[in-house]
């Protein structure tokens, strides 16, 4: 394998080959193949078969293959990520170090685990519906498309936590590269920024088949106190995450722009006080090799207040509209 592809990011469940990484042919057929597999060992293991659609078992199914098919394309654009901010880091290598230390199969596996086994234990907290109790193996097949979704939505937490570390880590060498010049009006990051929204967005869609469906589902002990603080927790958990994959890395990249934007910007007045000073000197004088340094004076003071407009038309991060001040 090319050197290139041993240190970019191939988690097990999107291994890279010699003929190159999974296709999205594939990638969409093991996420259907989760999802439609589980409905219909839930389906045949229920012998009313109504409580496959009463109770939104249908739904839990849309779930295990939308979340997986999100976390492969998750992964593609992380990876994309991971090549421009590897572009910018120079010989930094910052988000090699993440990588290595969050994102390897043992934490993914560990994540998923770990978080199954929690989405289980939620699922045994609010009470499974009597319905499913008529059949030991309509029961059993519950626990496992919970668990299932949980194992998947576990690596996909770890990769936002994952992500979110990365920016924090990456923001302070932003005060390096920034370009505002750049025709994206970011500096030169706005595609780091709009992968962002774009990992929100996979959250939410999530999010929303996770509230369809515990919001469908004849919980048994909803009557309790906890548990309805718990069901609220566990719907909004997606949307919380969601907003925090795009506000803590914006509120950090905010900062450094902020930083690297004001010091630029007090740099270039200093300077342009300087050679207005000077311009002043030649303004009443007609010698012809002072007119040709006024001139490059001119030019140089258009230099300088062209970028400081750039500076100041340049957002502060994805979470900003454009400046005006």
């Amino acid at each position: 394998m090319p050197k290139s592809q041993r240190s970019n990011f191939y988690p097990f469940y999107d291994p890279y080959s010699d003929r190159g990484s999974l296709g999205y042919g594939y990638k969409l057929g093991i996420s259907l193949g989760f999802g439609i597999g589980y409905s219909l060992l839930q389906y045949y293991a229920l012998p009313n078969k109504m409580v496959f659609f009463s109770e939104k078992c249908w739904v839990l199914g849309l779930i295990i293959s939308t979340a997986c098919f999100a976390l492969y394309v998750a992964t593609d654009m992380f990876r994309h990520n991971l090549n421009v901010m590897r572009t910018i880091e120079g010989n930094t290598a910052v988000s090699l170090q993440v990588v290595g230390e969050w994102m390897s199969d043992k934490w993914l596996l560990l994540a998923g685990f770990g978080f199954a086994a929690a989405n289980t234990t939620v699922v045994y907290l609010l009470g499974v519906p009597t319905a499913f109790f008529i059949s030991t193996s309509g029961l059993v097949m519950v626990y496992f498309g919970f668990f299932l979704g949980g194992f998947i939505s576990g690596m996909g937490l770890l990769s936002i936590t994952a992500v979110i570390v990365l920016y924090l880590r990456f923001a302070p060498s932003l005060q390096y590269t920034l370009d505002p010049g750049d025709p994206d009006g970011n500096g030169g990051i706005k595609k780091l920024g709009d992968s962002l929204w774009f990992f929100g967005g996979l959250i939410g869609a999530v999010g929303i088949l996770v509230s369809i469906h515990m919001f469908g589902v004849s919980w048994t002990y909803m009557h309790k106190q906890y548990v309805q603080f718990i069901f609220l927790f566990w719907v909004s958990l997606p949307y919380i995450l969601a907003v925090s994959i795009v506000l803590i890395p914006g509120l950090a990249v905010r900062r450094q722009v902020s930083h690297y934007k004001s010091f630029r910007s007090n740099q270039l007045k200093q300077e342009k006080a300087r050679l207005y000073s000077n311009y002043k000197q030649f303004e009443s004088k007609e010698d012809k090799d002072i007119i040709s340094e006024k001139q490059e004076l001119g030019e140089k003071l258009e230099q300088i207040q062209d970028e400081l407009e750039k500076l100041k038309q340049m957002r502060n991060s994805h979470i900003d509209g454009k400046n005006s001040d």
